[in-house]
C-alpha cells in the first residue's frame, strides 16, 4: 500500500492521515453496526413484550402468594418468569418433620 501511495504522488504525511482516517471510519462503522443491531433487538423485544405465547393477547402482572406472575386476559394462562415457580413450590412445601421426610424421599 505504501508503494501505491508513493506512486500516486502522496507524501508520507498524507499517507499517515489516510491510514488514520481509514481507521476512524472503520471504528465508526463498527459502532454504527453495533447500534443498529441493538435497535433491531429492542424492536423485536417490543413486539413480543408482555404478550401471551399461546394466544398473543396482552399479559397482566398479578400477585399470587407474594410472587408476581403473568396472566393472560384472554385465555387465562399463567406464565412464570425464571425462578418464580421454584419460589412458589418452596413456599408450598410442608415444614417440620414430615417436610424433611418428603425432601429426603423426593430426591
Amino acid at each position: 500500500m505504501e508503494q501505491d501511495m508513493k506512486k500516486l504522488g502522496y507524501s508520507a504525511e498524507e499517507e499517515y492521515f489516510f491510514k488514520k482516517n481509514k481507521e476512524l471510519i472503520e471504528k465508526m462503522r463498527k459502532e454504527s453496526d453495533a447500534h443498529r443491531a441493538a435497535q433491531a433487538s429492542q424492536g423485536r423485544k417490543n413486539i413480543h413484550w408482555m404478550k401471551c405465547p399461546k394466544c398473543g393477547s396482552d399479559l397482566q402482572e398479578v400477585e399470587h402468594l407474594g410472587i408476581k406472575v403473568d396472566r393472560c386476559d384472554h385465555c387465562s394462562g399463567i406464565f412464570f418468569d425464571k425462578g418464580e415457580l421454584d419460589i412458589l413450590l418452596q413456599a408450598q412445601e410442608p415444614k417440620g418433620f414430615l417436610g424433611g421426610l418428603r425432601k429426603i424421599f423426593k430426591k
